[in-house]
């Protein structure tokens, strides 16, 4: 089987390419603008294609997509463009979704956001669901995986917990703080995501998925910091604004990693948890782990 990840060279591409050489015997086609830069053991060089594309680029995206059995699409642009990035994600989803039915491509998977459509949600999980829209009105199996928090090294929303416990014993919070989330290790992600390959469906599916544990985000921050050994001084202000909470970002964070989390602070508005029992029925297998398992 040939398998695209659309978005190669991201936090969770990288760690589904190196999920899959090793636990599975599948050609991958690596695309991403910088797919060059993907490290890949020389073991496995031979199934994985690396490939420089746009998803903006439709004919580029065609010609790289025939022959494909299932996709991955991971693509984000809030570190592009943090003012135009809803924009710039649909066109994105619009042009790789007519490739993708072009290319007929039978199942395309993506990892988009928990959040209830019922809710007025954040700019950042709006296109993320809008996201999951446009892929069904392209292809005919979908498997849309709703999550929050992948906590993982790498994960740019966990890189701003670990940036903030580790650099500042006093932390100020707004009232998202108490927000509750359900975060998920990256290993239970992947899990999820290789057994989709397989999983029998008549239907698209939007699939929530999480950790065992729903909290605030004040709690997540607190287990963090006993996880690190650290003795943190947390203080909550309800009526600190997110935007003045995000310029404290550039403190602690590289500037591209603080312009993306400055767009997923007002996502930190919305509860992201889990609000039905699909995964459980259609992966019964699977078992997410304690947060903590995951902590790096």
């Amino acid at each position: 089987m040939t398998i695209a990840i659309i978005g190669a060279s991201g936090f969770v591409g990288k760690n589904l390419i190196k999920y899959l050489l090793l636990n599975t015997d599948h050609k991958i086609r690596a695309i991403s603008p910088d797919a060059e830069n993907i490290e890949v053991d020389e073991k496995y060089k031979e199934r994985v294609q690396k490939i420089n594309a746009s998803v903006f680029d439709y004919n580029n995206m065609l010609i790289n997509l025939l022959g494909v059995d299932v996709a991955y699409y991971l693509v984000h642009m809030m570190t592009n463009d943090k003012n135009n990035f809803y924009e710039k994600e649909k066109i994105a989803a619009e042009t790789t979704g007519e490739a993708l039915k072009s290319a007929k491509v039978s199942r395309v998977i993506y990892m988009g956001g928990l959040g209830n459509d019922n809710e007025k949600l954040s700019k950042h999980l709006s296109s993320r669901h809008n996201t999951g829209d446009i892929l069904r009105s392209c292809v005919d199996e979908v498997i849309e995986f709703r999550a929050s928090m992948i906590i993982g090294e790498g994960s740019i929303s966990f890189e701003i917990v670990r940036n903030i416990i580790d650099k500042s014993p006093i932390i100020i919070l707004p009232k998202w703080s108490k927000t509750k989330t359900q975060p998920i290790g990256i290993d239970d992600a992947l899990l999820y995501l290789k057994k989709s390959i397989d999983l029998k469906i008549s239907k698209n599916e939007i699939i929530e998925i999480g950790g065992k544990e729903i909290m605030s985000y004040e709690i997540f921050l607190k287990k963090y910091a006993r996880f690190k050994n650290k003795k943190i001084n947390i203080f909550r202000l309800s009526f600190l604004p997110e935007k003045i909470a995000g310029v404290f970002l550039n403190l602690f964070m590289q500037k591209d990693q603080a312009q993306v989390g400055q767009c997923m602070l007002d996502s930190f508005r919305n509860e992201m948890i889990i609000t039905n029992n699909l995964a459980q029925e259609l992966f019964p297998d699977i078992h997410p782990h304690r947060i903590e398992d995951s902590f790096v």
